[in-house]
């Protein structure tokens, strides 16, 4: 196992005939090998392998094995060894620095002072850390090591901006207010503090790297792709300091590469999404960015990649980076509001701390809804503030603003139902719970008049892509709490009005974006989207009366899903579930013989009603009107004649799609969202 970086002790060491250290290619060649050497200078290879390009990898020493049997314990079995307990003690001492800790290793003291550079421990061979099994050993020895120093990083980069001072490093204890490990974090405040000091130092003095990155042409390019199409639904970036951040990051300028090349790819030659998300994350696992809210903004960027559909675990999904999102903020301490006299409240920037926050919030929200999982925040562990317009420093911005802070509060009501769904979904006796439909209907109804969807004309004359997408989750929660599992016979869900005409209004979305050119700008999770309205517009193809209507809806989703594929993976399984199942589904003329099925009820919705208190369904939708759809035309206006749809019919033909649009319940299952 190589490691460039190792420790340097300062005290006495005796002097080796031979290199503790040889690479391979110099071993082979028989030729005097300066890793050793370079490696107390910093360098993670050798002169000989610098000048030829080649990668310097150690040679395993062989000389001298010890034998297992000899391998002392990590933990010692005697009481009395008060020394090991010491040896993490912060010493001050006459003519020491303050840096400089004492460490106790095979019985006697050696000094290590953070101020030198960092290399291997005289007193330790290369043999025992050779081997996979030997890497215990070399844990137990080495007293210190820096976060994200126990890989093989090659490619360091050194970050001038780091300071131990900076409210924006990853110090735990300067966010969390030491809360999360009390008493035994107060008990141990000053060495978290030094231990903190020292690993920002040993981060800021990482070798510089001549970074492979677009020329700052793309850059722009991409920033402005950012901007126009993702800020809204992920506002960490700010226009004022983007620029600097991007000289001192190359981890974010791969992220917003990321983003932009593949919203809006540019049609001059760039390395295209993949390389730049291969870049960025490989840059965060090494640790090579030393600013955590720096970090913490590009892979919230990596929402708008995904490598492959969820078949197989894998950690490239918008639920994996999302979940490292929110680990590190509560590590942090950002899900809570600083105490008012908090000594680094000043220097915390809440702005920022509150966008990256609430971002992470609303899509773990989402995803618990599509994927039927638990969600990681618990609302009532969390004191931070809701996003408002002042978090916002550029007023340029406060239009998509102002659209994230109500998709916030939208996902916060879909977290509750997710919730209740996750814990109710097999109960044959559901009924959702009234004050959840209340908040939804508030919701939608809050809404000022600049971002309300303007679907109410046969023609969206004033069509805004942001609007439109806030509507999108809106519509596909309506569906799922209005699906109902009638009883254990038939396990496909019975579709009642508030589904069919949320699946009917998605639909009319869809047909504004797909006639303005694209849906490159819409999330992954719009396949799923379209997914719950295929299932509502399927069941209205058995209704008399609704068919021609449902079925240029459901031509729409099929379209969507099409386009919506050439990025997304996961799109790809949707539209082939909608060509496998809709031939199967779709009825050409009313059937005479056929009996009638229960009423589907129409206009005032007095012929159904799933929630008690007297809720209206047709409140969800205060933006529909007989002139958006077909089939809004048939839900809306008040019919004489009843309208009926045949269960068992439909059942026949919905079992196909059952196992594609069940939520998984294990992890052998697929989940059809990332």
């Amino acid at each position: 196992m190589s490691d460039p970086l190792w420790l340097q002790f300062t005290g006495h060491q005796p002097k080796r005939k031979r290199a503790e250290l040889a690479c391979i290619a110099c071993h082979s060649k028989k030729i005097r090998c300066d890793l050793q050497t370079r490696g107390g200078q910093g360098y993670s290879d050798c002169s000989k392998c610098a000048t030829t390009g080649k990668d310097c990898r150690t040679r395993p020493s062989r000389r001298g094995k010890s034998s297992r049997t000899n391998i002392r314990p990590l933990t010692p079995t005697d009481s009395n060894s008060s020394d090991q307990t010491s040896a993490c003690q912060p010493q001050n001492k006459t003519g020491t620095s303050s840096d400089t800790y004492n460490f106790h290793q095979h019985g006697h003291r050696e000094s290590l002072s953070l101020d030198e550079p960092i290399r291997e421990p005289a007193s330790r061979t290369q043999k025992e850390i050779s081997g996979g099994d030997d890497l215990e050993i070399w844990s137990s020895h080495m007293r210190y090591r820096p976060a994200g120093q126990l890989g093989t990083t090659r490619n360091t980069m050194s970050h001038p901006s780091v300071s131990s001072t900076s409210p924006a490093t990853q110090r735990t204890e300067d966010h969390s207010e030491h809360n999360d490990s009390y008493p035994v974090g107060h008990v141990f405040l000053p060495e978290l503090q030094t231990n903190a000091r020292d690993q920002e130092r040993l981060l800021a003095e990482r070798l510089p790297e001549i970074p492979s990155l677009p020329d700052p042409d793309l850059q722009q390019t991409f920033a402005e792709t950012y901007f126009d199409y993702c800020y809204a639904w992920c506002p960490v970036l700010d226009r004022d300091t983007l620029s600097d951040e991007l000289v001192m990051s190359p981890l974010l300028v791969n992220a917003l590469a990321l983003v932009g090349s593949h919203v809006k790819p540019p049609m001059i030659p760039h390395d295209g999404p993949a390389s730049y998300y291969d870049r960025a994350r490989n840059r965060f696992y090494n640790d090579e960015e030393p600013d955590v809210m720096t970090s913490l903004k590009a892979i919230s960027l990596f929402y708008w990649w995904s490598p492959r559909p969820p078949t197989i675990l894998h950690r490239h999904s918008s639920w994996w980076w999302t979940s490292v999102v929110i680990r590190h903020c509560q590590q942090l301490g950002v899900h809570r509001e600083p105490a008012a006299n908090h000594p680094l409240r000043q220097q915390i920037n809440l702005s920022l701390r509150r966008r990256i926050w609430w971002t992470a919030f609303a899509r773990e929200r989402l995803t618990a809804l599509c994927q039927n999982k638990p969600c990681v925040i618990d609302p009532e562990d969390c004191s931070l503030t809701e996003p408002t317009l002042d978090d916002f420093p550029n007023p340029r911005d406060h239009g998509k603003a102002e659209i994230f802070i109500y998709w916030v509060r939208l996902c916060a009501i879909i977290g509750k139902v997710a919730k209740y769904l996750s814990r109710n979904h097999d109960s044959e006796s559901f009924a959702f719970p009234a004050h959840l439909a209340r908040e939804l209907i508030d919701w939608v109804h809050s809404l000022p008049p600049h971002i309300q969807l303007p679907i109410s004309s046969v023609r969206t004359s004033t069509f805004n892509r942001d609007v439109h997408q806030l509507h999108l989750p809106y519509l596909a929660v309506i569906i799922i709490i209005h699906l109902k599992r009638s009883s254990s016979s038939q396990p496909l869900p019975q579709v009642y009005p508030p589904a069919i005409l949320a699946a009917t209004c998605m639909a009319r979305i869809m047909r504004d974006i797909l006639s303005r050119g694209g849906t490159r700008f819409l999330m992954a999770i719009s396949g799923w989207y379209c997914g719950t309205a295929f299932i509502a517009l399927l069941q209205a193809l058995r209704i008399d009366g609704l068919a021609k209507s449902a079925n240029e809806d459901l031509d729409i989703l099929t379209l969507a899903v099409d386009q919506l594929r050439i990025m997304w993976p996961t799109a790809a399984v949707f539209h082939s579930g909608f060509g496998r199942i809709r031939p199967n589904a779709t009825t050409t003329e009313s059937d005479p013989l056929r009996t009638p099925g229960p009423e589907l009820g129409m206009g005032d919705g007095t012929g159904y009603m799933e929630m008690t208190d007297g809720i209206d369904w047709t409140t969800y939708f205060p933006f529909a009107t007989p002139d958006t759809s077909g089939v809004a035309s048939r839900l809306l206006v008040p019919h004489t004649e009843e309208l009926f749809f045949d269960d068992d019919i439909f059942a026949d033909a919905m079992l196909q799609f059952q196992d594609l649009f069940d939520p998984c319940h294990t992890s052998t299952e697929t989940n059809l969202f990332m």
